[in-house]
């Protein structure tokens, strides 16, 4: 009987465990959110958790997965989406910029805990640290924000005079014209930064924006490799991957069942890319990408 017993507790304790359910809802069918997934089920391979349903915000809408630990919603319509169940399981919002998370969140005011995000949004003070590496003889900021993003102006001053930068701002309200606002902004030398702002930034503006900067020679730090590609100077960016390395790492460190998810909160990994082309054109001799990330990287304990 003794014998029986420790056999049973021995096969007991060789029975592997079941892991948590993870389910990613997908806003989108694009590379980028193809790149993030698989990252993500790479990355918590072999951990407590594993993907167990994986689909578009259309499908976890229709049906959505039952017996889930845990909801990765990947872009601003997968977050609306999941938010949208108030008795859901918790749910980590990636992919997204600060604005359309607020933006979920306030859509779904029935769902008050078990949220947090992963955004896009650099914090301001890393933008700032780059500017200065980028282009340390500048003494300027300028930058135009629609009322989404009005409330990051005052961080964004009180950064830039502890940096000793002079900081010019405006704001966009609904019916103006963008081009006569940011040509108030950019009267003055300096840098227009560009912060993640789809009112701004949507496809109408992006080509009149980029024509007036140039007009005017004021090169644009933005937020993306594609505003790059388009013909801004330089960005500080996060990649899909990225995001899903450090969503996987929040994850990992969860014990299934007793999950204490973090605030939302901007990335720590993040990627420079700098478009030659673009500052030969306005006579720019700059730092490679590579020593400005290790710099941005080293000062500030990140990850690159």
């Amino acid at each position: 009987m003794r014998r029986l017993a420790l056999l049973f507790l021995l096969a007991f304790f060789w029975l592997p465990l079941q892991a948590a359910q993870l389910a990613v809802v997908l806003g989108g069918e694009e590379g980028a959110y193809r790149e993030f997934l698989g990252t993500l089920k790479g990355a918590v391979g072999g951990s407590d958790w594993q993907v167990s349903w994986e689909g578009s915000s259309e499908k976890f809408q229709q049906a959505p997965p039952a017996g889930v630990d845990l909801i990765v919603a990947v872009g601003s319509q997968a977050a609306r989406v999941a938010l949208a169940r108030a008795d859901g399981p918790p749910v980590i919002a990636t992919l997204l910029t600060r604005s359309a998370y607020e933006m979920a969140r306030a859509g779904s005011p029935a769902r008050r805990s078990g949220v947090t995000a992963l955004y896009l949004d650099q914090p301001l003070q890393r933008q700032i640290a780059f500017i200065q590496r980028l282009l340390p003889d500048n003494r300027r900021v300028m930058t135009v924000v629609s009322d989404k993003l009005v409330d990051q102006l005052p961080q964004l001053r009180r950064l830039g005079n502890a940096a000793k930068l002079s900081v010019d701002t405006a704001v966009l309200n609904t019916g103006d014209s963008l081009v006569p606002v940011l040509e108030r902004v950019l009267a003055h030398e300096g840098v227009y930064l560009a912060l993640p702002d789809s009112v701004l930034y949507s496809r109408d503006n992006i080509r009149p924006f980029l024509l007036t900067t140039y007009r005017y020679q004021r090169p644009v730090v933005a937020f993306s490799a594609a505003f790059v590609q388009a013909g801004a100077l330089a960005a500080l960016h996060t990649t899909p991957a990225q995001l899903a390395l450090e969503v996987a790492q929040w994850i990992t460190r969860q014990r299934p069942g007793a999950l204490v998810l973090p605030p939302a909160q901007g990335p720590s990994r993040f990627s420079v890319v700098i478009n030659a082309q673009v500052a030969r054109s306005f006579k720019l001799t700059l730092p490679g990408e590579d020593e400005i990330l290790s710099s941005l990287s080293a000062a500030a304990g990140e990850k690159p």
